[in-house]
């Protein structure tokens, strides 16, 4: 009974909270939004028509089948440098776009779109080294001991799978009808927009659960009279589990060690986020997506990130 009521009775108090709350709430909406229209919309929307367009083509493929050779000895897939290659120019989620675009045109099976969905869905290049590194940190340079972690750390989650035997590649290699560009251009979009739309109303309740929490943990700290560093820690940490923006700007915004802050900043880009996650799921709706499995790799992940972020700033004596 309290198992079947549990999450209509959980979905009516947080109902409540936000009729008593209405500023919180409306200060994270439009917080949300704004994420949503400056840094999604912009970035993420013309790319995945783009990549979706591409993908209903063989070129990709093509260009694939030439890194065959590497791809297939690192990762033991023949398609993992095409999600890995788009996530890295437009973030999170697109990598997760592109595996389900692949799954949808039968070019991979579900158990492939699975193990490479765990280290293919990466954190993009502009949002490390501008967003974060340049931004939020105030110096460019920074940007290598937190791209170069999280990268690596991607890789050496492809390198576990295979070892596990994880990957198993059935490629489609039934010749492929004619798609006319208008054909797939209409259905690029209708794809894409489904897809922003769906990531959209993640961000914004994601946004007004994270206003929820910061102030929680604001009164939280002041009542247990915590220090400001491990105060520091815990909010930035917090924060950034549930929505990784504000979390990464917690972090470096705060009077920890600039070490600590790239530490806490790695772990945080790996792990991506519950509301990453979320978005993720959003939009892995062409296969039957393990998301247990990727939470599981999306923590080594952000633990393998920080021991190499480690190693970098005691190699370099930072």
């Amino acid at each position: 009974m309290f198992k079947r009521n549990f999450i209509p009775v959980f979905i009516l108090f947080i109902i409540f909270l936000f009729v008593m709350k209405p500023g919180i709430v409306s200060e994270g909406v439009f917080n949300g939004l704004k994420i949503w229209v400056n840094n999604m919309i912009p970035y993420l929307l013309p790319m995945s028509i783009l990549s979706n367009i591409l993908l209903q083509y063989n070129f990709l493929y093509r260009m694939s089948d030439k890194l065959s050779f590497l791809s297939n000895r690192i990762f033991n897939s023949k398609y993992a440098f095409i999600p890995y290659f788009i996530s890295f120019v437009v973030g999170y989620p697109s990598g997760a776009m592109t595996i389900n675009t692949m799954a949808s045109y039968k070019r991979i099976d579900s158990r492939e779109a699975n193990s490479l969905i765990t280290f293919t869905n990466n954190c993009s290049f502009q949002f490390m080294a501008g967003a974060v590194s340049f931004s939020m940190l105030g110096d460019f340079n920074l940007y290598k001991y937190i791209v170069v972690p999280h990268l690596l750390g991607a890789v050496f989650i492809g390198i576990i799978l295979r070892k596990n035997d994880i990957h198993h590649t059935v490629i489609n290699e039934k010749k492929q009808k004619y798609i006319s560009f208008y054909d797939a251009f209409n259905s690029s979009i209708y794809k894409s927009v489904a897809s922003i739309l769906s990531i959209g109303g993640v961000i914004v309740i994601f946004s007004v659960f994270s206003n929820f929490f910061d102030n929680i943990l604001i009164s939280a700290s002041e009542y247990f009279s915590l220090s400001t560093q491990l105060s520091d820690i815990i909010h930035s940490v917090s924060v950034g589990v549930l929505e990784i923006a504000n979390g990464c700007s917690v972090a470096a915004s705060s009077t920890l060690p600039m070490d600590v802050r790239l530490i806490i900043i790695n772990f945080l880009i790996s792990f991506s986020g519950i509301s990453v996650i979320f978005q993720t799921v959003a939009v892995a709706n062409d296969f039957d997506f393990n998301i247990g499995n990727y939470i599981f790799y999306r923590v080594i992940q952000g633990i393998i990130s920080v021991i190499i972020c480690i190693a970098m700033l005691i190699l370099h004596n930072y």
